[in-house]
């Protein structure tokens, strides 16, 4: 990064901006409002609900509105017009991994570092020069981006970026007032690629007890292309995608629930480079099939006259896979062989909130335990090499609390703890039998202060450990005879100390009438100790994985919105900064070289209520950067110049007559059909260039 981030000016900048966001605490009285922006939408994942501009914490809530209006391709799409989120990798939907607050995307070691979760299952998949998530965003109606440690008390130790939370769609998002019955369909095509996607839901609900929901998605894409014109490998892909879910509730005013859910996502794709993430041709091409498996069922028990028990337990199964065949380049590569790669797992999640109310006081103890196991499959045609991406299995048992008090509606406290047991056992191909057994603790302390009825501060303090995975624990170059060797020494655990202050404001009726302005910031610094990164200089025989000893990540994130009848905007905006304290004069590939550029986003819009219009603006502005990235042949300087990307839309949904409940949405992504890449992606990567999206939707 440049040596213009100093720590001084993001106090400075961040200074700045609580005193500019001030100077409306003298406005008119908040009026109410229907209008409600994306800071005042009910978040899930961080405890007891709550909006999100009242969490103390930076969140983001996405749903289906935001989804829609970007006419995604990929989550990835989805996710970016978010502070602090980027995505790492190519435009392929096979190569995209995620990153959070300068972490993610570089090493098998980043996907433990973000919990991802979807319907509540924790999905994970790392594979060498391969993407992590794989999914299509039309599933989903909610997206959660909960960024920084502090969330690792809940959903596990070690989230040192953040957790994202997926929630699929259900069948009341498709029922109104007393319909049994809906179908929807839904047809997507993108000029750039002539990619054409067809989207049927059918949803059901005879009662009030039992309600499901069917989904079925076919997409068939051609090679996208980038502003110049190149073609962009890996984007060229069939996928076929199945949702079934379905909630029976029983008892007593309905205090027994019963859930289930299976998400089945199939894409192929032929021809394509190994080296997804970077799209580079040193290593050839191959066919590839990913298929992606999320099943879970859920029981739920909450009796209105015992408010001690909200419980919920989540059986789940989770299995992605990468299947590679028809390998054509160097024989010399380690994959040149048919293989298969993939995670399985199994996990039990036991969850229970007690509430506890008194005259002017309300306390929410959240407490319960996470019960997995999770192989990890290597399957080769030939099994020589086995030490590289080794097979094995880890078993985890995480116990967790968590408890939020809050004093007369303005005070609120939360305190929280977890320890994770894990045990990781190698493959049997593996040349060591030995089985490495440790813990993972989380601790995380906040503060939010409600100081007018328009202004809040607040501040937190967190601690987590991470324990290797199996990769870092038993991946191993050769030794110069030949033979696999398994990495001398021991890995540390990770350990980050994450500390964050922040402002919210929140002001109703700002300028008369129904419409809400929201603004929030958080200035953090992570330090992290024994950050494990890959050896990239090491020789035949030294561990692929070592310990940094001393880095930190600092940085401010803001998010802003207005929201009216008639006009809406929102601002993301992400400053962030990194360095290897260890050894400052040499920039390690995986801190550095994981920092994004400087990135804003504003959005803007209006609405044409008579005509049922709706017209919207995006500018995505990324900064001119430098990173040093340690390549095969040696460190390479990547210079990535400033972008500024446009992308437009115009929707119309009419509200009678033969038409109504259609939805015709015309987009344009790439305005100007810009040729550039984003920052951590490689010289060999190019973004799409100009593309334009037709939807059309009807309910029935």
């Amino acid at each position: 990064m440049c040596d213009s981030k100093s720590h001084r000016q993001i106090l400075m900048s961040s200074a700045a901006m609580f005193a500019a966001f001030c100077v409306p605490a003298v406005a008119q009285e908040d009026q109410g409002s229907e209008n409600y922006t994306p800071l005042g939408r009910i978040v899930l994942g961080a405890g007891v609900e709550k909006v999100a501009i009242d969490a103390a914490q930076s969140i983001s809530v996405l749903d289906e509105t935001d989804i829609e209006e970007v006419q995604p391709a990929t989550i990835g799409d989805v996710l970016e017009r978010s502070p602090g989120i980027t995505t790492v990798g190519s435009e392929s939907r096979f190569g995209e991994s995620l990153n959070i607050r300068g972490i993610g995307g570089g090493t098998s070691a980043d996907e433990p570092r973000i919990v991802t979760l979807i319907d509540g299952v924790k999905k994970y998949y790392e594979s060498y020069r391969q993407g992590s998530l794989f999914t299509d965003p039309e599933f989903f109606k909610t997206v959660e981006i909960l960024r920084g440690p502090g969330s690792s008390t809940l959903y596990g130790a070690g989230a040192l970026a953040g957790v994202v939370s997926l929630e699929t769609k259900d069948a009341a998002d498709f029922l109104e007032g007393e319909d049994a019955f809906a179908l929807e369909q839904k047809l997507d095509y993108r000029s750039n690629g002539t990619g054409k996607q067809s989207t049927t839901f059918l949803a059901f609900s005879p009662d009030a007890q039992l309600d499901a929901l069917v989904g079925f998605i076919l997409d068939d894409s051609d090679f996208m292309e980038s502003g110049d014109g190149d073609r962009i490998f890996g984007t060229r892909v069939t996928e076929t995608n199945t949702l079934v879910k379905g909630t029976y509730s029983f008892g007593n005013d309905m205090q027994h629930a019963i859930e289930g859910g299976y998400i089945l996502y199939r894409g192929e794709a032929d021809d394509q480079l190994l080296d997804i993430i970077d799209n580079v041709s040193f290593f050839g091409t191959v066919d590839r099939e990913v298929i992606d498996t999320t099943g879970f069922v859920n029981y739920q028990f909450n009796p209105l006259d015992n408010d001690l028990i909200d419980l919920e337990v989540q059986l789940s199964y989770g299995k992605s896979e990468n299947n590679v065949t028809d390998f054509q380049g160097s024989p010399g590569i380690q994959s040149s062989f048919d293989t298969d790669y993939a995670y399985e797992g199994i996990g039990l999640r036991v969850e229970n909130t007690a509430q506890m109310l008194g005259n002017r006081s309300e306390n929410y103890l959240t407490f319960g335990f996470d019960l997995s196991t999770q192989d990890r499959i290597s399957t080769r045609a030939s099994p020589a090499n086995a030490a590289f991406q080794p097979e094995g299995t880890t078993n985890t048992l995480g116990v967790f609390a968590q408890n939020e008090f809050i004093w007369d509606g303005r005070l609120t406290a939360l305190a929280g703890t977890r320890v994770d047991l894990q045990k990781t056992t190698p493959g049997d191909q593996v040349p060591t039998e030995e089985r490495v057994e440790d813990a993972g603790r989380a601790a995380t302390l906040a503060l939010h202060y409600q100081a007018t009825d328009r202004f809040a501060v607040f501040g937190s303090a967190s601690y987590t450990e991470r324990v290797p995975v199996i990769d870092e624990l038993y991946d191993s170059r050769p030794t110069t005879g030949g033979a696999d060797q398994v990495p001398a020494g021991t890995l540390e655990n990770e350990q980050s100390r994450n500390m964050e202050l922040g402002l919210a404001y929140n002001h109703d009726g700002l300028f008369g009438g129904e419409n809400q302005m929201s603004f929030k910031t958080v200035v953090f610094r992570n330090e992290l100790d024994n950050l494990i990164a890959r050896n990239n200089d090491g020789a035949a025989g030294e561990p692929t994985f070592i310990n940094i000893e001393e880095a930190y990540i600092q940085g401010i994130e803001i998010e802003a919105a207005y929201e009216s009848e008639s006009f809406f905007g929102s601002l993301a905006y992400t400053l962030l900064e990194g360095k290897n304290k260890s050894d400052p004069s040499s920039p390690n590939p995986n801190l550095e070289d994981r920092i994004p550029a400087d990135t804003l986003v504003l959005s803007l819009g209006t609405r044409l209520p008579e005509a049922n219009v709706e017209l919207g603006w995006t500018g995505t502005y990324y900064s001119a950067e430098s990173r040093v990235q340690n390549g095969m042949m040696g460190p390479v300087t990547i210079d990535t110049s400033s972008n500024l990307i446009h992308d437009v839309y115009a929707a119309w949904t009419p509200d009678d007559g033969p038409l109504e409940d259609l939805i015709i949405r015309l987009g344009v992504t790439n305005l100007t059909d810009k040729d550039y890449r984003t920052h951590l992606q490689s010289d060999a990567i190019r973004r799409a260039g100009r593309s334009v999206n037709l939807t059309v939707a009807k309910t029935f």
